[in-house]
């Protein structure tokens, strides 16, 4: 099939009550904004309530009894939910701000995942990419002894970072850490005295955050989310107005 034909997979997971069905749909306008090739977008979730009609749901069953961030697990399935090809996963909380055909098509036939901002060889499940059932054993070792898998790894991408050696990393500056890239935290914070201050509105960040040059993803960990910062600034983080832009 040549690449011009290929409908490429988008897949975004929810699941409890953490995020609305607007997240689903922010990722979708984005998704819509920022690819060109032909695509389909799917959401694995427990509640579809709200949601745009021309997204695709996937019900999550729990047949293997997961749960959490665990769920992206089933993407490396032999077979997952019947669909075939490349497939590009995204965490919600992401915001697109550029063009990801590249990442669609850049190094065919591999495993793509972000370096998480850990030393060590760790990845960070925020976005990652693979032909679907072309590495099925991630998923069969992990059930083969889940629980105990579970207890003692904090996390999905924990799963991942032991499991698949040599993965291939997206380039420096593709999908960038808001905390650690986008010049997001102000530098002096003063501590316990000033995180009270700032609750209080005092000494809050008067500039704004900024992703760099060629960064096509931004990903969140932790706090703050988008919605913290795309109003105004949340404690030592800096507002960052540009969300909204991309939600629009």
């Amino acid at each position: 099939m040549k690449e011009c034909d290929e409908i490429y997979n988008i897949v975004c997971l929810k699941w409890g009550n953490k995020y609305p069905a607007e997240y689903v749909n922010r990722l979708h306008r984005m998704v819509k904004k920022h690819v060109t090739l032909p695509f389909k977008f799917y959401c694995m979730t427990d509640d579809s309530e709200g949601f745009y009609p021309d997204i695709n749901v996937l019900p999550i069953e729990n047949d293997a009894d997961v749960f959490g961030w665990w769920y992206k697990l089933e993407l490396f399935k032999d077979n997952f939910y019947g669909l075939t090809g490349v497939t590009l996963f995204m965490d919600l909380d992401v915001v697109l701000v550029n063009n990801i055909d590249e990442m669609l098509t850049m190094h065919p036939g591999e495993f793509c995942i972000i370096k998480d901002q850990k030393k060590g060889n760790v990845y960070n499940s925020s976005v990652f990419r693979l032909e679907l059932g072309s590495m099925a054993y991630v998923w069969d070792e992990f059930i083969m002894d889940k629980n105990t898998i579970v207890n003692r790894m904090h996390g999905d991408q924990d799963w991942i970072s032991e499991s698949v050696n040599n993965a291939r990393l997206w380039p420096d500056g593709m999908v960038v850490s808001f905390k650690k890239e986008c010049d997001s935290r102000v530098k002096k914070t003063f501590g316990v005295i000033g995180k009270k201050l700032r609750s209080r509105g005092f000494f809050l960040p008067k500039t704004h955050s900024s992703y760099p040059d060629g960064a096509k993803i931004v990903y969140f960990h932790g706090k703050p989310d988008p919605d913290d910062v795309a109003y105004s600034s949340y404690d030592m983080w800096r507002q960052s107005p540009w969300i909204l832009d991309e939600w629009k």
